[in-house]
């Protein structure tokens, strides 16, 4: 699907726990046929400032005799992110996508899905899909504090759906499991459930999914959250170093990799 510059229609403003929300928003149709883990890049505000648009991925996309939608979970944290947690129903809001490379579906058996904090954004149209075809995943999702789960309820939902389970942790202990999400899900590899992990988080927990993956002789693929400053490769502000020494554009190349395509 070729991308479009597109505005918009904001149909509702979700709060989750603070900081985060969703942003639902009417789009051309078409869109949700958009791959998981695609992303869309918005102008987040009228003015000069902020200047680039933002780089969110899809989170959720559907489709009715209304037309499409797509949803994105967003992280309020500067000015840009909390002038779009401010906007109002039938406000219009310049958007460019779908956007980039998204994950390839074409794992088989058990799958892990593993989030750290806002990086679940683009795993629940993945784990949707996941579930409707019948494949079973377990879904590890990590955070700070309970606060840093947002939709935590609709994830465990869907892993159940699925025939999998939900494994939650937090670093203070105020929700599921005390600790790193790293922890529960290198004992769930080393017992050998899974085919293949897909993710999306902090380059920190990449970086260690990367190593345990390789490991224990897995495939997967991870969303990056590199910052980008057009989308579609005309800044070069998102380069991915890759093993053979080069370079890779997270918005054209990526944003999903194989774990054995970047140099962590």
């Amino acid at each position: 699907m070729l991308p479009t510059d597109h505005l918009a229609v904001v149909e509702r403003v979700v709060e989750h726990p603070l900081p985060y929300f969703s942003l639902l928003l009417a789009v051309p149709r078409g869109w949700a046929d958009l791959a998981a883990g695609q992303f869309v890049m918005v102008r987040a505000g009228s003015g000069l400032e902020p200047l680039l648009r933002r780089a969110f991925s899809v989170h959720d996309a559907t489709s009715s005799e209304a037309g499409d939608r797509i949803e994105l979970l967003i992280k309020a944290v500067g000015p840009g992110t909390r002038a779009l947690a401010a906007l109002s129903p039938g406000a219009r809001l310049p958007v460019l996508g779908p956007l980039g490379r998204g994950f390839s579906l074409a794992a088989e058996g058990p799958v892990a899905l593993v989030a750290g904090g806002v990086g679940a954004a683009p795993l629940y149209l993945l784990a949707r899909r996941l579930a409707a075809r019948g494949q079973r995943f377990d879904f590890f999702y990590g955070g700070r504090n309970r606060a840093d789960l947002p939709r935590l309820e609709s994830f465990a939902a869907l892993a159940r759906r699925s025939g999998g389970r939900l494994v939650a942790t937090t670093e203070d202990g105020s929700a599921g499991l005390r600790g790193l999400v790293t922890e529960p899900l290198e004992r769930a590899l080393a017992s050998g459930e899974f085919r293949f992990v897909y993710a999306c988080g902090p380059m920190g927990l990449l970086a260690r999914l990367a190593s345990l993956v390789a490991a224990h002789g897995l495939g997967g693929e991870a969303a990056l959250e590199t910052p980008m400053g057009c989308g579609f490769g005309a800044c070069l502000g998102c380069a991915v170093p890759r093993p053979d020494g080069r370079f890779a554009l997270c918005c054209q190349d990526g944003p999903v990799f194989a774990f054995s395509e970047v140099a962590w």
